[in-house]
């Protein structure tokens, strides 16, 4: 068996790929079980955001989880192949690490990463896909993020993708701070939103979303007007500026809806910025007039800017991160062969018990005295387990291998006698 990583990324392929391979997270569990069920795994992670959708597991039959993968999409296989990177061992524990850490993110050090990694392993769990092997490599992860992010520069101010797109909005629409702006969606990535923009506008914003009570409850905390989405038109005809951020499969913004709102605007234009993974907002809205539409991926001249700035800091945490999996993957080795060792010597003591037991039963059926044969078998028993351990001391004692000696103290738990100690 082998530890594995077989995903797609921001790096690899296009939010029009991205979003076409995603895994939502009310079907973690179904997508889980499938996996488990058809006996491609034993153990594995989901993780799927707006800049990936990667498969962790423990499998050696990657060719089956490969074709798997890919067909999870309704994608022409030759179009995904060139996307899709694949790790194993070491390299694949070096790569979860860099992921939690947002090393591997759109945006060097973004903290979104981590509890979207810790919310994908909970899935896991609950999903019983989840075994020893992984408990313990993500406990690793999870503790290795967290030291990287209190104790290098790369969790110093934090920037998220929402913290990206404003300002890049910013740059593109003038009089920002008296524009009126809209935010369809009202999930983590909104609240982000709203934090970074109220100390740069001078006008409430306005909530659309599909549960009103939600939208409420953030125009409570930010303040601000809410709709439904049945109010989406209503909601456009006013707007400067339209953020959208829900996690619909499919556009919640489009062209009919825009095009509709507009015939109101008196061709005032609106810019739309569509950060959702699967996009929000469908792409044809860019044919109308007085109409600019940006992606996630238009963020990228701001991302790389700020990555540049923190590229050495990074380096370091990666020889970090490289260090932290070979050393897994020596305590993994190291431990197969103990349980090897263990699971070995087990099968031999209870086939030396399990013969003097068939002995034991055979003179109990012959009438003989319990207590007697309880004796006998106690005696055999303990005389055939402790024969060959003291073959072997004896020899190393005559051979004058005495660490052998000390070993067996320490294996055993044999107390140092009073004489020892002196």
């Amino acid at each position: 068996m082998s530890i594995f990583v077989i995903g797609i990324n921001h790096k690899t392929a296009p939010v029009t790929l991205r979003e076409k391979v995603y895994f939502s997270l009310d079907k973690l569990s179904l997508y889980l079980q499938d996996l488990l069920n058809r006996g491609f795994t034993q153990e594995a992670v989901l993780l799927s955001t707006c800049n990936r959708s990667e498969l962790y597991c423990e499998t050696d039959d990657i060719d089956n989880i490969h074709d798997w993968f890919c067909a999870q999409t309704s994608l022409p296989r030759s179009e995904l192949e060139s996307a899709i990177y694949l790790h194993r061992d070491e390299n694949a524990i070096a790569h979860i690490m860099e992921v939690a850490c947002g090393l591997d993110s759109m945006i060097l050090g973004e903290p979104q990463i981590l509890g979207q990694m810790k919310e994908a392993f909970s899935e896991s769990c609950t999903a019983g896909a989840i075994g020893a092997l992984f408990h313990q490599l993500f406990q690793q992860v999870f503790s290795i993020a967290k030291e990287i992010r209190t104790t290098t520069s790369i969790g110093a101010c934090p920037v998220s993708v929402a913290s990206a797109a404003v300002y890049f909005a910013r740059q593109q629409v003038p009089s920002f701070d008296q524009a009126n702006v809209v935010m369809v969606g009202a999930g983590d990535t909104t609240e982000l939103l709203l934090r970074y923009l109220k100390s740069q506008l001078s006008r409430p914003v306005t909530l659309v979303n599909r549960s009103v009570e939600r939208a409420a409850a953030l125009a409570a905390e930010f303040g601000g007007e809410v709709y439904g989405l049945e109010g989406l038109v209503t909601a456009l005809e006013k707007a400067d500026i339209v953020f959208s951020a829900t996690g619909s499969p499919v556009p919640v913004v489009t062209k009919k809806i825009v095009a509709e709102a507009m015939q109101h605007r008196q061709a005032r234009p609106l810019s739309l910025f569509d950060i959702a993974v699967p996009r929000d907002i469908d792409p044809l809205v860019a044919e109308l007039d007085d109409v600019c539409l940006y992606s996630i991926d238009d963020l990228k001249t701001i991302i790389e800017r700020h990555r540049q700035g923190r590229e050495h800091a990074a380096e370091k945490v990666r020889e970090k991160i490289r260090s932290k999996s070979e050393q897994f993957i020596l305590e993994l080795k190291s431990f197969d062969k103990v349980k090897h060792t263990i699971r070995a010597y087990r099968s031999q003591i209870e086939e030396l018990c399990r013969t003097e037991l068939l002995k034991a039963k055979h003179q109990l059926r012959q009438g003989a005295e319990p207590g007697e044969v309880l004796d006998a078998f106690a005696y055999a028993f303990t005389k055939k387990l402790l024969h060959g351990p003291s073959v072997q001391l004896r020899q190393a004692g005559v051979e004058g291998r005495f660490e052998l000696l000390r070993f067996a103290k320490q294996l055993f738990a044999i107390p140092d006698t009073e004489a020892e100690r002196l």
